[in-house]
């Protein structure tokens, strides 16, 4: 088998927990990055490596095992954050980290998890591989990975590297950041909503893009993974069509975000939390997502989930979890 012995980091987050789950499916043998023990990763059949990113011993725990491939997954996304700074290093220095421990380990292939933020495309344009940066950021999660990702493509590197670029990842599995809007929004009659492009990668796709992009990824390349592109009106129309949800959105103008923002800058100044609105993400929300995942799909030998398809496997899920009360599909 190529690619034995894989080193993963970020291996209890959204993207990394199933992603692990794969690797042991598939019969490699997984190195799991961990900060302390933990009861997931003591309940797989995987070796536990015990520090973070920028502990200095990762080498000589890592050095004997014959590491053949590394999957980067850990991250910081935060909105609206006081102090940004600790994303930056996390996604930048800590994906350099990585890389050279890549270096040093003599691996064969390194899969970066990467975002599709960090295309950059303008309003209403489509995001894909191509896409020409706009020139500035909507967030500082967005600068934090656009540059971790610049810095990663120009790291001098003995082993082939594959960015992965997913959309929002939501599906069975994710009920933290944006999929609290779908949550919410199921769970009232009548739900503060804007109307806005979204771009979505089901989290089984997402998984499968990354296991993909370590089998046939190419060198040097990045792959943008998006299962589909909707609106939030013909969002809102199929959870109708298919569920027995029966909401009416009261969809709110967007110069009324823009006036609040400022509010929630106010207590991220003068408190320790962090607000759920602020100038950044009221300019995320607004500025909304159109991606395309073509190239995945072709070069990654990806089959997407279709939109229908989604609804039903991530409504039933929210059943099984008491998230929401309503009738499975």
């Amino acid at each position: 088998m190529n690619y034995k012995n894989i080193f993963i980091t970020g291996s209890t987050g959204v993207v990394g927990k199933p992603l692990l789950k794969k690797l042991l499916e598939n019969g490699h043998n997984v190195y799991a990055l961990a900060r302390s023990k933990n009861q997931f990763l003591e309940s797989e059949n995987v070796t536990i490596i015990e520090g973070d990113l920028f502990s200095k011993d990762l080498l000589s725990k890592l050095e004997d095992k014959e590491i053949d491939a590394v999957f980067h997954v850990a991250g910081v996304n935060k909105m609206c954050a006081k102090n940004p700074q600790k994303m930056f290093d996390v996604n930048i220095q800590g994906t350099e980290r990585m890389l050279e421990l890549g270096n040093k380990l003599n691996i064969k292939k390194f899969v970066y998890t990467s975002s599709a933020v960090t295309l950059g495309e303008g309003n209403n344009q489509i995001g894909n591989e191509k896409a020409t940066h706009r020139g500035h950021f909507l967030s500082k999660y967005e600068e934090s990975k656009f540059l971790a990702e610049k810095a990663a493509f120009k790291f001098d590197k003995n082993f082939d590297f594959v960015s992965v670029n997913p959309s929002s990842v939501q599906g069975p599995g994710r009920v933290s950041g944006t999929a609290k809007l779908l949550i919410s929004t199921l769970r009232k009659k009548f739900p503060p909503l804007i109307k806005n492009n979204i771009s979505v990668v089901d989290i089984d796709d997402c998984t499968k893009g990354h296991y993909n992009a370590l089998l046939y990824g190419k060198d040097s390349e990045r792959y943008v993974l998006n299962s589909f592109q909707t609106s939030t009106p013909d969002l809102i129309k199929k959870l109708k069509d298919i569920s027995d949800w029966k909401g009416t959105p009261l969809y709110a103008p967007k110069l009324l975000l823009k006036f609040f923002a400022p509010l929630g800058d106010l207590v991220k100044l003068l408190s320790s939390s962090s607000p759920l609105l602020c100038r950044e993400s009221v300019r995320v929300l607004i500025h909304g997502h159109i991606y395309d995942g073509s190239k995945a799909s072709k070069e990654l030998n990806l089959n997407y989930t279709n939109l229908d398809s989604f609804i039903t496997k991530t409504i039933n899920w929210l059943i099984d979890e008491n998230r929401i009360q309503l009738n499975k599909i």
